[in-house]
């Protein structure tokens, strides 16, 4: 229980520094906090920490339920997948599953709010998405070394 507060803390902090610090283009640093959540918890926990974090922010946006909530429940289930196919886990994979995961959490949100608001994704250029993925791979990246131990420690209990 004390490792999910402190995790549902450190999301509030994220959607906080994210609302404060960044303006324009930002970096997806809930994202990153739902794919480490799954790395070091598995499938399961990760899937429900991933719709908790998407509801989070669906509600924080006001505007409609469950785009967030689909794209990083779909990150929580689909990274520890990634992770028990490969033999090792290092920075290099780190970045490419972040690559491909921000990718994929941006086609999610942008389709689902085509399809139930209108909100057409023609109208965002593909240099901003491009810049959103790279920042979220090099905050990735810089948090990196704060979130290995934790994966290593576990890899070593299975």
């Amino acid at each position: 229980m004390k490792n999910a507060l402190y995790y549902i803390f450190l999301l509030y902090v994220a959607l906080a520094a994210q609302a404060i610090f960044f303006t324009g283009i930002k970096p997806d640093l809930v994202l990153i906090i739902v794919c480490y959540y799954a790395l070091k918890y598995g499938r399961t926990k990760g899937v429900c920490y991933g719709a908790f974090a998407g509801l989070l922010i669906d509600t924080v946006n006001g505007f409609i339920l469950g785009p967030h909530m689909l794209s990083k429940l779909l990150a929580g289930f689909f990274l520890k997948t990634v992770r028990e196919n490969l033999f090792q886990w290092n920075i290099y994979i780190n970045a490419v599953a972040m690559v491909v995961f921000s990718f994929i959490n941006i086609v999610i949100v942008y389709m689902c709010l085509d399809f139930f608001s209108n909100i057409s994704l023609a109208n965002r250029t593909i240099g901003t998405s491009a810049m959103e993925i790279l920042y979220t791979v090099l905050f990735s990246l810089a948090l990196y070394p704060f979130f290995k131990p934790e994966i290593e420690a576990t890899e070593h209990v299975m």
